[in-house]
């Protein structure tokens, strides 16, 4: 088991800091995820250039700008790394954080005004501004909420699958 260095609060709290959340580019699997060469092509042809490599390994970054589902990154892999072509959505969401400005009774739609899928509603309260909610099931976690968020309020969630009933 290798052990890298620690930072003083790992260390005197016993715990290692979370990684961060990697969202892989649209059509790539984790097992696929395994072809990758880390030869770029998918960050160059990007045209929001959300993509990036980390290690040697693609992932999105949404903080840039958001993915219009074109399949540029699909096309241009050179590896069987792509396993959907016509992908149209994420298995993750997007989710309202404590932070959001609405939550802190400043009246902000930065959200609802920049998802392309109308998916962010907002609910009236009373004595405070409208609180945004996501519909989940409108919503393909493309990310323009999370860049279009002046306060960074917005996350990424895993979509739950719905479960059978026996």
């Amino acid at each position: 088991m290798k052990v890298g260095p620690l930072s003083r609060r790992e260390l005197f709290t016993g715990r290692a800091a979370a990684k961060p959340v990697r969202v892989r580019p649209p059509g790539v699997s984790e097992l696929s995820l395994a072809s990758c060469t880390g030869c770029g092509a998918c960050v160059e042809r990007c045209p929001t250039a959300i993509i990036r490599l980390s290690d040697g390994l693609p992932f999105v970054d949404f903080s840039g700008g958001e993915c219009t589902f074109c399949g540029a990154c699909a096309q241009a892999c050179p590896e069987p790394v792509f396993e959907a072509m016509d992908v149209r959505r994420f298995p993750h969401v997007a989710a309202v954080t404590d932070s959001c400005l609405a939550r802190r009774h400043v009246a902000c739609q930065s959200c609802g005004e920049s998802c392309p899928e109308q998916a962010i509603r907002f609910r009236p309260r009373i004595g405070g501004p409208f609180l945004p909610e996501i519909n989940e099931a409108k919503c393909t976690g493309c990310g323009a909420c999370i860049s279009g968020c002046p306060v960074s309020a917005i996350a990424v969630k895993a979509l739950e699958l719905e479960v059978a009933h026996v």
